[in-house]
């Protein structure tokens, strides 16, 4: 795999895949399968020394403070807000383009979730749309009001698609409004700002190794902190709140010491990820070159928008927006691809477009004009290091054919 794909020109007769490109895949090899095989062979495999030593790698390669490996970057969010302090009575501004998790974590801490629109040209959210929002609420004490009562303790951040929000920007004004800053970095890892990695900052960063993930163990997630109390916290919480794990007592005995959850990693899923974790830059450069091929193929059509540049993104999403005007449409697009043997995704139906959110907040479509004009057009291409060079150009070619 090079670290430059020759965008050949598309012949005119398109020939069929024999096999259908799914949008996502694991970049599994032989070092992962041995990692398992050992962790299995080894009699301990739920969470122990393997995990230990994933959390201390993954501290060391992004930076922080510390790190807690849990199973999901859901959990990881969860253990955050509750280890802030967030939850009855609170509110959480969450960007409605996000998943479903971002905001469901906050009604299962018991706090109240705030969706915003996001900014039209980038996708994320900013410091001036959250000031916009704080416009509408009043202050009370050091803290704002939402308009329905509730009290304005945070925010999350997604950093979507492997871009990342302008972390000072936001930490400032989380600052100066006495609001925590959570990221949900589930797509970026691992992103780089000017600063150094995504995650070495900030009181709570929630990272997935979902099976779609750059970095994967099946399940998982890792949460990073610069709050070291923050992590020792969750590291009890994870696992029924006992305060000494199982394979760390010199005995029998063991304490409850505060209410928990069943969090935790396992030591197979920590063997898988030691090793992704060892390969990281090698699969972040494949998918950077599969992201500069797709730009470079196709910025000269005029009714797509390519997927937005960011120097240091983690290229976990390759999206491309069918404009209006276009003699196709996004849906059609998806259809001509799957007929292609060649799989889509679409990130994301936005959260206030569910039926629970619809039931329980009731907001009204007209309130996030940048969310409703991305949703329209977006459409999400394979963008993975388990991508041959003949994968992505076969992506190409059957765009390119459809615009033609």
């Amino acid at each position: 795999f090079s670290t430059k794909i020759s965008v050949r020109p598309t012949p005119e007769k398109l020939p069929m895949r024999a096999n259908k490109l799914p949008f996502a895949k694991p970049d599994l090899g032989e070092a992962e399968f041995a990692a398992v095989r050992r962790v299995l062979e080894s009699g301990w495999i739920t969470s122990g020394p393997e995990t230990d030593a994933f959390e201390r790698e993954f501290t060391a390669y992004v930076g922080c403070a510390d790190a807690a490996a849990v199973n999901s970057a859901t959990a990881a969010l969860h253990l955050g807000l509750v280890a802030l302090g967030i939850g009855p009575g609170d509110a959480v501004l969450v960007p409605a383009f996000t998943f479903t998790a971002t905001a469901e974590i906050v009604t299962r801490a018991g706090a109240h979730p705030v969706l915003l629109d996001v900014d039209r040209d980038t996708y994320l959210v900013t410091a001036e749309i959250v000031q916009s929002y704080l416009q509408r609420c009043r202050r009370r004490g050091e803290h704002w009001l939402t308009p329905d009562g509730h009290t304005l303790k945070a925010l999350i951040c997604v950093h979507y698609g492997g871009r990342f929000c302008d972390l000072d920007g936001l930490l400032s004004l989380c600052r100066e409004n006495k609001m925590e800053l959570l990221q949900d970095a589930a797509h970026s890892f691992p992103a780089r700002d000017q600063s150094g990695l995504i995650g070495s900052r900030g009181a709570v960063t929630a990272f997935s190794f979902y099976a779609t993930k750059n970095l994967t163990t099946g399940e998982g997630g890792m949460i990073t902190s610069d709050r070291p109390e923050i992590i020792e916290r969750i590291r009890r919480m994870r696992l029924h709140g006992i305060e000494t794990p199982a394979h760390r007592r010199a005995g029998w005995q063991y304490d409850v010491v505060e209410q928990g959850y069943k969090y935790n990693l396992s030591d197979i899923a920590s063997a898988l990820g030691r090793v992704q974790l060892r390969r990281s830059e090698e699969m972040w450069q494949k998918r950077k070159t599969i992201h500069e091929a797709y730009n470079e193929a196709f910025g000269n059509i005029p009714w797509i928008r390519p997927c937005p540049n960011q120097k240091g993104s983690a290229f976990h999403l390759y999206t491309i927006e069918v404009l209006p005007g276009a003699e196709t449409t996004r849906d059609a697009l998806v259809q001509e691809l799957e007929s292609r043997n060649i799989g889509t995704g679409l990130h994301f139906i936005p959260l206030y477009r569910m039926t629970y959110y619809q039931n329980r907040y009731g907001r009204d479509f007209v309130d996030f004009p940048a969310c409703e004009e991305i949703f329209a057009s977006i459409l999400s291409l394979p963008i993975y290091s388990a991508m041959t060079e003949e994968d992505t150009l076969d992506v190409i070619r059957a765009v390119q054919t459809t615009f033609k």
